[in-house]
């Protein structure tokens, strides 16, 4: 009986100590939104020419960006983003 009791307590216990974990949009314009937050983050990093769209979790990049480097690191935040099945990259880097 004590060892029930002592089951029990440490039952109530640890429910009271979980954390409710909120679910995350995973909506295309969720994700978009998610994107477009952490890239406007990102120190010196034009975004005038970069076009991001969202169909069913497969994210389509589009437009000039300046580098290789600004590419990956766009590729990389939008693959990295909640809810992103597929990234597709037509960035154009001019010479």
């Amino acid at each position: 009986m004590k060892a029930l009791l002592i089951a029990l307590a440490l039952a109530a216990g640890l429910a009271g100590c979980m954390r409710s974990v909120e679910p995350v949009d995973v909506s295309d314009p969720a994700i978009k939104a998610r994107i477009e937050t952490v890239l406007r983050s990102q120190p010196n990093l034009d975004l005038s020419h970069l076009s991001i769209d969202v169909d069913s979790g497969v994210v389509t990049l589009s437009g000039v960006l300046s580098s290789r480097q600004e590419q990956d690191l766009v590729t990389r935040i939008a693959r990295r983003t909640k809810g992103v099945d597929q990234v597709l990259v037509n960035i154009i880097i001019p010479e």
